[in-house]
């Protein structure tokens, strides 16, 4: 996909939300792992893929719980050949855009509000250091799908697992007798934003 082309596209509808709806932004931060594991291992090497942050808009529309968030993140990811024999980073600009639903119950809403979103997350590619034979693709496409909470209506804390739609890396040299790749992420990513 032409990058002028997507650029355009999120930019008229990041201009045209907040006409919508309640608007806010925020800032986010969050780290991205290969397995999801809710103890110390989850910051040991081989599972830590990298790390993130930016901007979000987050948008309420006139249904109730129903919402659109956006984002605009520097993202670094460190990969690991199937074989481990090496890693590599990339440096991309990601811009997720999602559907969310946030279920606003009575009474508790200002504390706690849990909520699920979906949809899908575009990467640009601006540096990197692919083994030799290898080639990163400069834009890539995932659809992530997760679940959350908002605490006391500023902090929301998010799971997110990103399954690739297209491939981030491939061979460019059919000589090469490298070890084989995956092709696509899948990764999950645990991030913390706070909402103004």
């Amino acid at each position: 996909m032409n990058k002028a082309i997507l650029i355009t596209i999120l930019a008229i509808i990041a201009a045209a939300l907040p006409a919508a709806g309640q608007a806010r932004f925020g800032l986010r931060a969050g780290v991205s792992v290969d397995k999801l594991r809710f103890d110390r291992d989850i910051i040991d090497s081989n599972h830590r893929l990298g790390y993130s942050g930016g901007v979000v808009l987050d948008l309420n529309i006139p249904v109730v719980g129903l919402g659109f968030e956006a984002s605009a993140m520097y993202t670094y990811r460190n990969s690991r050949l199937t074989d481990g024999t090496r890693s590599f980073k990339r440096h991309y600009i990601d811009i997720p855009v999602y559907a969310r639903y946030r279920m606003a119950l009575p009474t508790i809403e200002r504390v706690c509000a849990p909520l699920v979103f979906t949809g899908p997350s575009f990467s640009i590619l601006f540096s990197d250091d692919a083994p030799s034979g290898y080639k990163n693709s400069k834009t890539y496409m995932s659809w992530d799908v997760g679940a959350g909470v908002d605490l006391f209506r500023h902090l929301r804390i998010t799971a997110t697992y990103g399954i690739g739609m297209s491939k981030a890396l491939e061979y460019i040299d059919s000589q090469y007798n490298g070890p084989t790749v995956h092709g696509k992420d899948k990764t999950w990513t645990l991030s913390a934003a706070v909402l103004f």
